[in-house]
């Protein structure tokens, strides 16, 4: 089929990259006019580097990022530890790949230097969007240069503010969660020992917290999240004065040297949408944030892009109607995406939680059982990072 594709972010290079390695011709159009990201790391779990190495891409991706041995979670202030999660070869031995931290701009140059391999010309930069005309056989798009594209399937793949999902089901309004976050990339000195612990930590306390990981061996992605009342930009660049992020974390010692070199930080409300009823119409779909954006604490925000890409490769027909496989895309993959939401959500909540007595009783148990028993701390990530490319479950997506 002729598919074209809006966003050329990570769901959407993602799934050019599938749909041209089984047979079909893809069209990737991005209003940005290079593939420039403002700094950022992500986390990528062994969900998502499955669906890489199906793609052949897991090895670059590896290699361009860092292997954290473990997830810990400690208290902001006295740096304890609370809840260690086995990662490095435990994630390999118990779900089939690594659980992998890079730099958000590596993973798209690679899967924009895969995609231009394998089909080139597949993406063009610095094309908007201006009208989308939905027809029975197919779809139509006009450009702001007022260019004109036909294909047999439309895959809207163009973010939280997406103006495919805008022509699908109408504008919504976005509810603030009271979370504003606070990001910013620190080098460091790995040899120092004031710079945070390897791996990926989890900083908790009282309506704050903070999650510090590298993403090369000298460099540390840092994100720390407050509450506020009200916010009215739903914007995830905007800057930041660093010395109120200081003065918001004062007191967290183990953080001090990391947010002491912190110059330029970038600020991001976080707001929640209810998952959606549906994600496609006619020959148009969506995919990845323009369906299902979630907030960022559990992790998945970039993984489900990618699951999305490569399911929807796998189901889709060669040629005929797409609808089928649109519908039976959205019933196995929204009630996974729902849930995680929930997850993601309520993690906000647990993670701030003020009341001392509370904290201990929701802690305690969790690190004792995470001490003693590894494997079962393990175990209750399975439906989550275990399953195989996509979330295969003998040939069913979950």
């Amino acid at each position: 089929m002729r598919i074209l594709i809006a966003g050329a972010g990570i769901a959407g290079l993602a799934a050019a990259l599938a749909l041209v390695r089984k047979g079909h011709a893809v069209q990737v159009i991005e209003q940005a006019a290079a593939l420039e990201e403002v700094g950022a790391g992500l986390q990528l779990g062994p969900n998502a580097m499955c669906v890489l190495a199906a793609l052949g891409l897991g090895e670059a991706v590896a290699s361009a990022g860092q292997a954290p041995a473990a997830i810990t979670l400690r208290d902001g202030r006295s740096a304890r530890e609370i809840l260690k999660v086995p990662l490095g070869e435990a994630a390999k031995r118990r779900w089939g790949a690594a659980y992998v931290t890079l730099h958000r701009a590596d993973l798209v140059g690679i899967l924009a230097e895969a995609l231009e391999r394998a089909q080139p010309g597949a993406l063009a930069l610095g094309v908007t969007l201006a009208a989308i005309d939905h027809r029975p056989d197919g779809v139509a798009i006009t450009t702001a240069s007022g260019d004109a594209h036909s294909a047999d399937l439309l895959i809207g793949a163009d973010g939280i503010r997406s103006q495919v999902r805008d022509t699908l089901v109408g504008p919504d309004t976005p509810r603030f969660t009271g979370h504003v976050a606070w990001r910013a990339l620190v080098r460091i000195d790995p040899a120092d020992p004031a710079a945070p612990p390897p791996g990926v930590g989890a900083w908790l306390g009282p309506r704050r917290h903070a999650v510090t990981y590298r993403i090369r061996p000298d460099l540390v992605n840092l994100v720390a999240v407050t509450e506020q009342a009200d916010w009215r930009e739903e914007g995830w660049n905007l800057p930041g004065d660093a010395d109120r992020l200081r003065a918001d974390f004062a007191g967290w010692n183990a953080l001090t040297r990391l947010l002491d070199r912190v110059e330029h930080p970038l600020r991001w409300a976080l707001h929640d949408r209810k998952p959606m009823r549906a994600w496609h119409k006619g020959r148009a779909v969506l995919i990845g944030d323009a369906c299902h954006p979630m907030l960022p604490f559990l992790a998945q925000g970039a993984a489900m892009g990618i699951e999305d890409g490569f399911a929807l490769a796998e189901l889709l027909p060669m040629t005929g109607d797409p609808e089928p496989a649109l519908a039976r895309f959205f019933a196995l993959r929204q009630p996974r995406t729902a849930r995680i939401q929930a997850m993601a959500r309520s993690n906000g909540v647990d993670f701030h939680e003020g009341n001392p007595l509370a904290t201990l009783a929701m802690r305690l148990p969790l690190g004792r059982a995470a001490a003693s028993r590894p494997d079962a701390v393990m175990a209750r990530w399975d439906w989550l990072y275990g399953g195989g490319p996509g979330g295969l479950h003998g040939g069913k997506l979950a």
